[in-house]
């Protein structure tokens, strides 16, 4: 096939961030799947494994506006979305923009967010608009949230309901590295962070070219059958008390197109859906036995082995 124009840089993209993160280059096939099928992700992991690192240095690479919202119990609706100040010169409001008026967003720690301010966050990330006093204000083109949350300290946290959860395109975590990368963490960072001063940069007329192309992937009957086959099972399987929605099966076969993209295909294939299903599904789901994201990670992965691919 042809390979597109788009694809190659986003590849040559990850390659520059691999020499800065190190991850193995599905994690970061998983976010940029993200990214392209215009949703969001949670990265659930231990304190120190390099969350923030990884939102800033993506966001370096992107010719695109970066804003940050440190998660804490004190945080106000208004301090995520902004507000209205009147002018007493003009005698009017003025419109105050919060930092969600941005095109990345990284929200670190959002489980130490108040329910309350967490629910401002609900119109933001499905509607990509913020209703402020009755107005409603339109969010810059693309809006894509990163955000990050310690699954160990339950101290002053606010667990996600399950709606601000379903706001999720994907739940990822990165692990603890490996020998060979901790090798290369302690040559680059022992004294200090780096300035993520990145050469390659990503326009935002190649991004919202990606996004198009990534419409036009090719996606078989057969493959889409398959993916219908994971969802039937988890539904009429016993272990699960609540299954996934529709919405998950459709960003299913959005991530998959997007994954298909970044590996030069203009077609999906079934291990494009493998690939993404765990990481699209696991945090949509609750199991009878169990309410742990590395238990429903692990189902999930299980349900890949019991369904069989349509030939």
């Amino acid at each position: 096939m042809k390979i597109m124009k788009t694809t190659l840089k986003f590849n040559q993209l990850i390659d520059q961030i691999n020499r800065f993160f190190f991850a193995p280059r599905r994690i970061f096939y998983l976010i940029f799947s993200c990214f392209l099928s215009r949703g969001h992700i949670l990265i659930e992991d231990v304190p120190g494994v390099g969350k923030t690192t990884l939102a800033k240095i993506i966001s370096s690479c992107m010719d695109l506006k970066f804003r940050r919202i440190q998660g804490t119990p004190d945080l106000l609706p208004t301090d995520i979305t902004g507000l209205s100040v009147y002018n007493p010169k003009t005698m009017e409001f003025d419109f105050k923009p919060g930092p969600v008026f941005t095109n990345i967003l990284l929200i670190d720690e959002i489980n130490r967010i108040p329910p309350k301010s967490q629910s401002a966050l609900l119109e933001v990330m499905e509607e990509r608009q913020a209703t402020i006093d009755g107005k409603t204000y339109v969010l810059p083109n693309p809006f894509f949230v990163i955000a990050t949350e310690n699954p160990i300290e339950m101290a002053g946290s606010y667990p996600l309901v399950e709606a601000q959860l379903d706001r999720f395109l994907m739940k990822i975590s990165l692990g603890y590295p490996g020998r060979e990368e901790l090798k290369k963490i302690a040559d680059i960072y022992i004294w200090d962070n780096k300035e993520y001063n990145l050469p390659l940069k990503l326009s935002l007329e190649d991004i919202l070219l990606a996004f198009e192309e990534v419409k036009k992937i090719y996606i078989d009957d057969r493959v889409k059958e398959y993916c219908i086959d994971l969802f039937d099972y988890i539904h009429s399987d016993g272990m699960v008390y609540l299954p996934p929605s529709p919405r998950a099966m459709l960003h299913v076969l959005r991530t998959a197109c997007a994954y298909a993209f970044l590996n030069d295909r203009d077609y999906v294939i079934p291990d494009d859906i493998k690939s993404v299903f765990p990481c699209v599904i696991a945090h949509r789901i609750i199991l009878k036995n169990s309410s742990d994201f590395r238990d429903n990670y692990a189902y999930s992965e299980d349900v890949l082995k019991r369904v069989p691919v349509i030939k």
